[in-house]
């Protein structure tokens, strides 16, 4: 293996742990909880949806994927142990950074194309585009699951439970 062909591969391992890590930080971290009521339209739940999602088999396979709320406090396993308002208005919460930070991830990769020589820009575009397809399943999982959890804060505030 060349030098050149060694260190393409350590800047391009950087770029893409930079780009995605960066990205949940800022999201997790640096975002205010307040913007995501700002941007609200994106998050509500078209018509389609429901239909889409058992269609594809979401419900099925959507824990079968890998999920880090463990690195940002938050474990989603804890719903039945932790079942009251508090906790159900942080899952919501942790549903819209999680699809901000997935979107944030998918078009921030193809920044990849300027870490690299212009002879590798196919190559980089490529990245890219894989990089979108991995990040739409966890898109897909955040949008099922919030308008559920949605359903759940409505009964509970309606019961006035705490």
């Amino acid at each position: 293996m060349s030098w050149f062909t060694f260190w393409m591969i350590v800047i391009n391992t950087s770029f893409w742990l930079i780009c995605c890590f960066g990205t949940a930080w800022l999201v997790h971290r640096v975002l205010p909880s307040s913007i995501y009521e700002k941007i609200n339209w994106l998050f509500k739940e078209r018509s389609f949806e429901k239909r889409f999602y058992q269609m594809i088999f979401l419900p099925k396979w959507k824990d079968k994927l890998p999920e880090w709320g463990k690195v940002w406090n938050f474990e989603k396993s804890h719903l039945k142990q932790e079942l009251n308002l508090d906790y159900v208005n942080r899952f919501i919460l942790e549903t819209y950074r999680a699809e901000i930070g997935h979107i944030g991830m998918a078009v921030l990769g193809f920044a990849c194309v300027l870490a690299n020589p212009r002879d590798y820009a196919q190559m980089a575009i490529i990245c890219s585009i894989l990089n979108v397809v991995v990040q739409i399943p966890f898109c897909l999982i955040q949008r099922y699951n919030r308008p559920r959890l949605v359903r759940l804060k409505v009964r509970f505030e309606k019961r006035g439970l705490q």
